[in-house]
């Protein structure tokens, strides 16, 4: 219609899913050793969860409806189980956060497979990624190792050649070293930039 706004196509959709309490101050710890935002951290696991073979291999015996993942992946739902529905007991939080609409499309999709509603379904996402640390640490390398500046890259490659040059039995790459230091800050309350600062000097 004339006059009438057009919608732009990159626009961002609110969410804000509820999650426990113990799961907000988790993201919480992260978002400060990671100098990141809260809703960063929680966008980066709830999109990068979603592509997961593990832990949709965890989340999958709960749908209804069937799943396609991507070309090659296919998950088939099962029309008796019940809806799905995320049973917080305790103090539980809201995570607010915002995804471009072919992402929410996604998790709208994942919620159809759940039978519940779309930010249930990435409140299940965020907290099956939080309780699977491997999962968890890989995912969060993924989306750090992209927001390092030059120099951190440099020096975490240095530490990657090292390592395989004393490691024969096992091939060392950047995603494995960035999950070794995100685990060690957040263990230790210190901020990445300066364990990998103190790891090249």
């Amino acid at each position: 219609m004339p006059g009438e706004r057009k919608e732009r196509s990159d626009k961002k959709r609110p969410v804000a899913p509820y999650i426990r309490a113990a799961a907000y101050e988790q993201i919480a710890r992260i978002t400060y050793v990671c100098d990141l935002p809260l809703k960063t951290v929680g966008e980066m696991l709830a999109r990068e969860g979603l592509k997961s073979k593990e832990l949709l291999d965890v989340i999958k015996v709960n749908f209804r409806r069937d799943f396609i993942v991507d070309d090659y992946q296919y998950c088939i739902g099962h029309a008796d189980n019940k809806p799905f529905r995320m049973n917080i007991k305790g103090e539980k939080c809201r995570l607010a956060m915002r995804f471009f609409g072919f992402e929410h499309e996604r998790f709208a999709a994942l919620a159809y497979a759940l039978d519940c509603s779309v930010q249930m379904a990435i409140g299940y996402v965020i907290e099956t990624a939080l309780e699977k640390k491997n999962v968890m640490l890989s995912i969060l390398s993924k989306g750090i190792i992209r927001d390092l500046d030059p120099r951190r890259k440099e020096q975490l490659r240095r530490i990657c050649r090292y390592l395989d040059q004393h490691s024969p039995e096992a091939y060392i790459t950047l995603p494995m070293v960035m999950e070794h230091v995100i685990a060690g800050s957040i263990s230790n309350q210190k901020k990445i930039k300066m364990t990998i600062d103190a790891w090249g000097e």
